[in-house]
């Protein structure tokens, strides 16, 4: 079922790629952590997909920038949903002039706001109770509309309270522009996956470009196992208890497995071409092999509970120090003679 019946929801957030190996000779003098950059990940949850990727290769190059370009496929009938960092006039107002809507977490210090309407109640939710007001960040243009969240349970930071901001029409309530912002939490999810299951952070490439062409490699392979899940849930439904999921990891597993023995039995030139089958075509065949797939083979398995560990000690001031390694990069090339 959809997110919002008619919208297509679009979460962005950033993803920055852990410190690699300092294979490069740049990074050999370096003990911080070498960073080769970041990626803004635009990702819709209906379709378990990655829309849109706008990869930098600076570790320090701001996110409210980067996310920009890829708001220029913002359009009618899409609903973008981010975190407080991403609440900025020039990223809702972008959003606002292709016609878009929008969910955003208030920030804490910008935009500021020029004029408050009074505040309505707009109901409970599972998680709390709501209400609402009109708010205006220029004179002139068209009010928004901030929702206050008094949560039931605090998040893991101590807030009991949080502020959205957003220009849905208000034939969406209160209650539904909460709900719709837990969404933005899946992304979290699709990126532990991309790292977990399809190792989209290799620490051996240390050059910004390789380490991001890698990410995005990983990110095209989470679309196509996407796909494939979605068609192993769906010619399996039928006979399968209501609730029952594919597990993308084992999905990959069954892949990996078995790609090199069928390129020995089956050599690429004489698989089926399908470049001309239409997308209902394309469909029927993806389930028609996906109802040979063993169900249980490719189940989620239902994970136990946490274990607590203890961790060891490190000076803040060392686990925190990090570089650029593409800025490191520059440095070292200006320096040549």
């Amino acid at each position: 079922m959809p997110g919002l019946p008619g919208w297509q929801l679009r979460i962005v957030d950033g993803n920055h790629l852990p410190a690699t190996e300092k294979r490069l000779k740049p990074l050999r003098g370096q003990r911080a952590a070498a960073l080769p950059g970041h990626s803004l990940v635009v990702y819709d949850p209906d379709l378990d997909q990655v829309v849109d990727l706008q990869a930098c290769e600076d570790a320090y190059e701001s996110e409210r920038a980067g996310v920009l370009p890829l708001l220029d496929g913002a359009g009618p009938g899409q609903l973008w949903i981010a975190d407080r960092h991403f609440c900025t006039r020039a990223i809702l107002q972008r959003c606002q002039d292709a016609q878009a809507g929008f969910i955003v977490r208030q920030h804490g210090k910008h935009p500021p706001i020029v004029r408050e309407g009074t505040w309505q109640d707009g109901g409970r939710t599972a998680t709390g109770r709501t209400r609402e007001q009109a708010i205006e960040v220029d004179e002139g243009l068209q009010p928004w509309r901030r929702i206050e969240l008094q949560l039931d349970t605090p998040t893991e930071s101590g807030e009991s309270v949080l502020w959205l901001w957003s220009n849905l029409p208000a034939t969406i309530d209160a209650r539904q522009i909460a709900d719709l912002y837990r969404r933005r939490w899946r992304i979290e999810g699709m990126f532990q996956r991309l790292e977990s299951v399809l190792q989209s952070e290799i620490r051996s490439l240390g050059h910004p470009r390789a380490a991001l062409l890698g990410f995005a490699v990983a990110v095209l392979a989470h679309n196509l196992l996407a796909v494939l899940k979605r068609s192993v849930e769906q010619a399996h439904r039928e006979r399968l208890a209501e609730g029952w999921e594919a597990s993308p990891y084992h999905l990959a597993v069954q892949v990996r497995s078995r790609y090199e023995g069928m390129l020995v039995a089956l050599p690429v030139e004489h698989w089926p071409v399908g470049g001309d089958d239409s997308a209902s075509t394309l469909a029927q065949r993806l389930l028609a092999l996906a109802r040979h797939i063993k169900p249980s083979q490719v189940a989620t398995s239902k994970r136990g509970p946490k274990v607590k560990k203890t961790r060891e000690w490190v000076d803040s001031a060392a686990a925190r120090a990090h570089v650029s390694t593409d800025r490191l990069i520059k440095a070292s090339k200006s320096k040549r003679p």
